[in-house]
């Protein structure tokens, strides 16, 4: 009995910490430094937009996506296999960020975006996008559109 007690908590205690490690999803980044901001892009760019995993993407959208999340969640699917193909990709044939970021305020609210250019999977051209990211009344940074 205390053999099934013990192995029922640390059974809890690793969902509990497995969750733990997860982002919080509606949560944006405090630090809006040029350099933090452009290191977020290029991980999510890489580790999240190629590698078809949402987790970041949802971490940096503001709160008022909550209630799209269900939708998103589903295109950001269907976007990736119609961009990239169905194979697993690891690596940008051409992946080229910009030094300068572009700042300006959009609704009284600073805005940052860093421009950049991409190509991988079964696209037959590069694409250019930017991480566009909004600094929201919470002083916390989300992002303004999807790249």
């Amino acid at each position: 009995m205390r053999l099934a007690a013990s192995l029922i908590t640390i059974s809890s205690m690793m969902l509990v910490g497995a969750s733990a490690n997860a982002l919080e999803r509606f949560a944006g980044i405090e630090d809006g430094s040029d350099a933090n901001l452009k290191a977020v892009c290029k991980d999510y760019m890489i580790n999240s937009y190629l590698k078809n995993d949402p987790e970041l993407f949802f971490h940096l959208l503001p709160k008022s996506m909550v209630s799209h999340a269900e939708r998103l969640e589903k295109k950001w699917y269907e976007g990736h296999l119609k961009r990239f193909g169905s194979e697993p990709l690891t690596e940008y044939e051409l992946f080229e960020m910009k030094d300068k970021i572009e700042k300006s305020e959009y609704k009284g609210l600073q805005t940052k975006s860093i421009r950049l250019r991409y190509k991988a999977g079964i696209m037959a051209y590069d694409r250019g996008t930017s991480c566009y990211f909004k600094r929201h009344d919470d002083g916390r940074w989300y992002f303004g559109k999807k790249p």
